[in-house]
């Protein structure tokens, strides 16, 4: 095997298409000096760029190994990705790999990379060809002061004239040294207050606040263009919002108290034997203070549903009245465990409560069967007059 040809392939990737996107040129550029001349034109159209300076050094490292000799066949091939990037990139690059790769099956392959994005498409090489070494490129700048400012000129000169850019170098700075002369002439120029303010504003920005209020109130714009029945739909889901919250409070409220009133030492936290009917007691204090409104909040929503649905005569309706009797079911049925786990004392089968626990959890699956049954009997007589598509949203 000694005397075999090894058939290597130098490749760049330009992943977001700079070399189509400026000179027009497809990939893939196969060839030296299809290579040479679609890196001088690059050069030519923008000699800032990096991937004319990748594609140079691939030329390089293609006749280097041709120089080498070793029975080494190399080729070089530039490969172009799209400008959107993403998924529509990595298809380009993957297609133009196997395009240049039945052209010349290489062995191997030098992989010439400008940065991070290209170095991205590291995978979908590997899966076609392997990799025997990654070069990367990297354009040395003159250090010197007066390349120093013009870079410095340059970036300002784009952070004062560009749009983008020009609201956080001078909109943000401005806002805050108008707010601090105002504050000034007030008289309430304090340091605390300007600092207040200065974190407020890095607080929505940071989190994007104005952008979700945006959304908040497109939302409620949306809401008041809805149908009469969507508008219905919408009020309901957000009362059901705010009677979960509550009910989400009360019992955190409730849980709080009753473990404060327990007034267990640290001795007892270390007891497992008292730490866990205490925590049993406190997880029944938050179910009771708060299964009602989570009940009411699940039951507002189904029945809007319900409605909703028997108004547009979808066929959904038949579900959603399961859903309003599985409801009320596990309302009573978690409502009493939650009374169940409040007991001070351990509860026996024979006691009441466990009695009507039971009761619940018997009465709940009989009643939820004979749901089932009634349902299909009348989706029987009256399902033709339901709709089975999707519904589209109001």
């Amino acid at each position: 095997m000694a005397g075999e040809t090894k058939k290597i392939l130098v490749l760049v990737v330009d992943r977001d298409d700079d070399l189509g996107e400026k000179t027009g040129l497809r990939g893939p550029v196969i060839g030296r000096q299809n290579n040479l001349d679609a890196a001088v034109k690059l050069a030519l159209t923008d000699p800032e760029d990096a991937d004319a300076n990748a594609i140079f050094y691939a030329v390089k490292v293609h006749d280097e190994l041709l120089s080498r000799g070793n029975g080494v066949e190399a080729e070089v091939a530039t490969l172009t990705g799209s400008r959107k990037e993403g998924i529509a990139a990595d298809m380009n690059v993957f297609n133009q790999l196997r395009e240049v790769l039945e052209k010349f099956p290489a062995q191997g392959c030098v992989f010439v990379s400008d940065g991070a994005t290209d170095a991205l498409v590291t995978p979908i090489i590997s899966s076609q060809v392997g990799i025997i070494s990654v070069q990367r490129v990297t354009v040395r700048q003159s250090q010197t002061v007066e390349q120093s400012w013009l870079i410095l000129g340059k970036y300002l000169r784009l952070g004062l004239t560009d749009p983008r850019y020009a609201k956080f170098l001078l909109g943000i700075p401005g806002g805050f040294i108008a707010l601090a002369a105002t504050l000034s002439l007030v008289g309430l120029a304090q340091p605390m207050i300007l600092v207040l303010a200065l974190g407020i504003v890095l607080l929505f920005w940071g989190f994007r606040i104005d952008i979700h209020m945006s959304n908040l109130f497109s939302g409620f714009y949306r809401i008041s263009q809805m149908p009469a029945i969507g508008q219905i739909r919408a009020f309901a889901y957000m009362s059901a919002a705010a009677s979960l919250l509550v009910g989400l409070y009360l019992g955190f409220t409730s849980a709080y108290s009753t473990a404060v009133s327990l007034n267990l030492s640290t001795e007892e936290l270390n007891d497992l034997s008292v730490l866990l009917p205490s925590a049993m007691k406190v997880a029944g204090a938050f179910i009771t203070s708060s299964i009602d409104l989570v009940a009411v909040s699940a039951l507002v929503v189904v029945l809007s549903s319900m409605i909703y649905y028997y108004i547009i005569k979808y066929y959904g309706f038949w579900r959603t009245i399961h859903a309003g009797v599985l409801a009320i079911w596990l309302w009573a049925l978690i409502k009493r465990a939650g009374i169940i786990l409040q007991q001070p004392h351990a509860i026996a089968p024979t006691e009441s409560s466990t009695f009507l626990f039971i009761l619940t959890a018997v009465l709940g699956v009989v009643t939820l069967g004979i749901t089932v049954a009634m349902t299909r009997i009348l989706r029987s007589i009256y399902g033709k007059q339901f709709k089975r598509s999707a519904v589209k949203k109001q």
